[in-house]
């Protein structure tokens, strides 16, 4: 990819999809699910993360779209590139380690979505129980390591521009 212009392009769609999905990820975990697990009451919490999650989810959806469509040329184009999966410097090393991260968040995001997040936001709508309970952990387990993932794919994503 000679064409500046393009490489630029690129570079902000793949950085903005990035903001969207992975700070959306943070601003959930540190700001919205504390506030909403202390102010609103159990069936209300159900509804309003059931919309707040169709909505979340498209961005999610299309962040990673955008992520891997501006991401394979971007590595490509890299001067370090070798191929896709080479491990002959460090800069190919760290981003195939990224890329793990990034692969294993997006399998906990559609898990999330498609599956754990509808059986909490139904059984949030009835009386609290045990099984609730126990799907809330899970969520926020999931929460927590899918924030640390963000953070580990954030500082992989630095350390890639100084080797």
């Amino acid at each position: 990819m000679d064409n500046p212009i393009l490489q630029i392009a690129f570079d902000f769609i793949h950085l903005m999809a990035t903001i969207a999905w992975i700070g959306g990820m943070f601003f959930n975990f540190l700001v919205v699910m504390p506030t909403v697990n202390k102010v609103l009451d159990p069936a209300t919490t159900g509804k309003f993360m059931q919309v707040l999650y169709k909505r979340v989810r498209i961005i999610v959806y299309v962040s990673l779209l955008l992520l891997f469509v501006t991401g394979i040329p971007m590595k490509i184009a890299s001067e370090y590139y070798v191929a896709i999966i080479n491990f002959d410097n460090n800069w190919e090393i760290a981003g195939f380690i990224k890329h793990v991260f990034v692969g294993l968040l997006a399998l906990m995001a559609i898990y999330n979505f498609e599956i754990l997040m509808p059986k909490v936001s139904k059984l949030a709508m009835q009386e609290p129980s045990p099984i609730l309970m126990t799907l809330k952990k899970r969520q926020m387990k999931f929460g927590a390591i899918s924030f640390l993932f963000g953070i580990i794919i954030i500082f992989l994503s630095a350390m890639m521009n100084y080797l």
